[in-house]
């Protein structure tokens, strides 16, 4: 494929016809007295590390340049708090569940362990708690 740098960031293809030309951007030779030059691409990374791409020109060619936007430590925090939120998410899903649970034994007060004579409430609400802690701990994790 031939282009045209616009600037580092932007090419300019050449059109498919140029006034009786057919098939202009097939003809290399027609192509390179106009100055287009042919494209060279890199491998796109397959991670989801953020990058540009950019263009450099040479003598001979146009050449695909991968511009990270961060550093790999900026990309390894990124990640790591992407894990937490994630794990907050599930945690905040329990409670709600459990939320649901503590609605019922208010509604029906019940004793969960006749031994101890905690209710059904009483041990939803300290699950909750626990939940809430690791919450806490993830949140601190992150900063």
């Amino acid at each position: 494929m031939y282009v045209r740098l616009k600037n580092e960031y932007e090419l300019e293809y050449p059109p498919k016809n140029k006034g009786t030309v057919i098939n202009y951007n097939l003809n290399e030779e027609l192509l390179l007295n106009d100055g287009f030059k042919p494209l060279l691409t890199v491998e796109k990374p397959n991670n989801d590390r953020f990058y540009e791409i950019k263009y450099e020109e040479s003598e001979n060619n146009i050449q695909e340049v991968i511009n990270y936007l961060e550093s790999e430590e900026e990309y390894a925090n990124r990640k790591n708090e992407e894990i937490i939120q994630s794990q907050i998410d599930l945690i905040n899903i329990q409670i709600n569940e459990l939320d649901l649970k503590r609605i019922r034994a208010v509604c029906e007060p019940s004793i969960k362990d006749e031994t101890t004579g905690q209710t059904w409430l009483e041990y939803y609400n300290a699950q909750i708690l626990d939940l809430r802690s690791q919450i806490q701990t993830l949140q601190e994790r992150m900063n």
